[in-house]
């Protein structure tokens, strides 16, 4: 599978409905090649750090 939002971009980020659940999905053909960068990410993010990028495009519940 190669999961993909209809804009493209990946699902990184907290949900809003399961508190403690971080989503890291919807790389499609690129997962490989951003899978460090999301990893970090995804690190800051639990870790309640500053994130490295601006994650609001990739905010889970954009499509809501």
């Amino acid at each position: 599978l190669r999961p993909c939002s209809p804009d493209g971009l990946p699902y990184i980020g907290r949900s809003k409905k399961i508190r403690n659940l971080v989503i890291a999905t919807g790389h499609s053909m690129m997962g490989l090649s951003l899978g460090p960068g999301t990893g970090l990410l995804v690190k800051e993010i639990v870790g309640q750090e500053k994130t490295t990028m601006m994650i609001d495009r990739f905010n889970p519940g954009r499509f809501d």
